[in-house]
């Protein structure tokens, strides 16, 4: 007998391309069976009448920061996403053992995978100075070090270059090498230095080419903008002749958030432009959600520089130009904040992704914007398992309420960043009903720490 029959549902399916009405059964966590319209169903212990629902598979977020952050985990839930991949930016976990124990029996909200933080690595190897190079004595105890996250199950390894900036090019190619000889892939948070600095996208992707790693490029949209934005795409067009795995992210917000001591909020910008110091505000500490000036803003790097800042340049059609280059992933970026505090995309970013680029802009047909979200992704990371909807498929699942599916997350000031989604109907996490009727389901929770040994 099946555990569950989700019936009445418009099924999509990305790697067959199929789009029909149907029924799925599910049981010991996978997809067992698949069923037209017509066809006479089986028994099930439970049955979820999808009422005409549109079901996908779950959503898997290649760039986030949710490692062990169950209420950040619960926000990316609620909105569909099933796995996340952390570990970013060259920021992780350092005892990767522990990590995986304790979620290995479930216990968690979605599945999570972890990289290995370049940032954190180099100074368990004893270069601190985030200005300086690593030596080469330094770069082979990295190497060890790493290995023996790869050995634990970390799924790659993240360098966020702007929070490394003495980080060399030996640095990035000895360590990217590694990294591909152990099978891994590589994400880059790239240097960016000044201004659409698109010599740093260029550096990044130079490190697939020599390497041969697979490699994600991350933050596409915060990071490139207007005229440099649409030469970046002509930039990694180019470079992907010449790569079979060069990969993309992007959120859906051009405002970006981050630590208050970032290189990207120095003084000499914002203290000598008024303008840019108006798109500034903050998304954490005791000025959540005000607008900075010269003396907050002081205080905040000088004080608090570990709280956040949110800078929004005014390019918000910059996401659509963004996506419109092939088989950009989906990102969400999520962060754990205090509740009411940080940026909305933790709570927001499939529901506007699907809003903004299919309702509205009709950017995307469905089934282009749900391969985005699921099975492209799963080949990016290596998830073989995941983001398809067919027999043996780990039963990853999403029943989306197409009429009624938007965001109501805001930025602090102007709303509530934690506000959940309307119209995610739905969620399985590997079989077990994690949300039901837009609600959370806390003691169904099944998701685990996957490791890619």
């Amino acid at each position: 007998m099946l555990d569950y029959l989700i019936y009445n549902a418009r099924i999509i399916d990305p790697e067959s391309e199929t789009d029909f009405i149907g029924s799925l059964g599910l049981k010991d966590g996978k997809i067992d069976s698949i069923y037209q319209v017509s066809a006479s169903l089986p028994n099930a212990m439970k049955k979820i009448d999808a009422q005409g629902g549109i079901l996908v598979p779950g959503f898997i977020d290649v760039h986030a920061h949710s490692e062990n952050s169950i209420p950040c985990a619960e926000k990316l839930l609620a909105m569909g996403v099933t796995t996340a991949v952390s570990g970013n930016c060259g920021w992780s976990t350092l005892d990767f053992d522990s990590f995986f124990k304790k979620y290995e029996n479930g216990g968690y909200p979605v599945n999570q995978l972890e990289q290995a933080g370049h940032g954190y690595f180099r100074k368990k190897a004893g270069q601190i100075d985030i200005n300086a190079p690593a030596t080469p004595g330094q770069i082979e105890k990295m190497k060890s070090l790493i290995g023996e996250a790869f050995s634990a199950g970390a799924c790659g390894l993240s360098f966020g270059l702007e929070y490394d900036p003495g980080t060399s090019v030996d640095e990035l190619i000895e360590l990217s090498r590694f990294t591909a000889e152990a099978g891994r892939f590589v994400s880059i948070h790239g240097r960016y230095t000044k201004q659409d600095d698109l010599d740093s996208l260029k550096e990044a992707l130079d490190i697939a080419v020599i390497t041969g790693v697979p490699l994600i490029y991350s933050h596409l949209v915060y990071i490139y903008l207007g005229e440099a934005l649409k030469e970046a795409l002509n930039i990694i067009t180019e470079y992907r002749k010449k790569c079979s795995a060069l990969w993309v992210d992007s959120g859906m917000y051009t405002a970006f958030t981050t630590i208050a001591a970032s290189p990207s909020f120095d003084e000499i910008i914002f203290l000598n432009d008024e303008s840019q110091m108006k798109r500034l505000s903050a998304a954490s500490g005791k000025y959540t959600g005000q607008q900075m000036d010269r003396e907050k803003y002081m205080e905040m790097r000088s004080s608090f520089p570990n709280e956040f800042f949110t800078y929004d340049p005014g390019h918000e059609n910059d996401v659509f130009v963004a996506y419109s280059l092939p088989d950009v992933l989906v990102s969400t970026d999520c962060i754990d904040f205090i509740k009411g505090q940080g940026h909305p995309q933790g709570a927001a970013t499939y529901p506007y992704f699907f809003r903004m680029l299919v309702k509205e802009k009709k950017q995307f047909s469905l089934l282009e914007a749900v391969k985005r979200c699921t099975l492209l992704p799963a080949i990016a990371v290596g998830l073989d398992k995941k983001g398809r909807i067919s027999p043996g498929m780990d039963a990853d699942l999403v029943v989306l309420d197409w009429d009624n599916l938007r965001e109501h997350a805001d930025f602090p000031g102007r709303g509530d960043p934690d506000a959940p989604p309307s119209g995610v109907k739905h969620v399985f996490v590997n079989g077990k009903l994690s949300v039901k009727d837009e609600k959370l389901l806390p003691y169904e929770y099944a998701g685990f720490s996957i490791k890619h040994c």
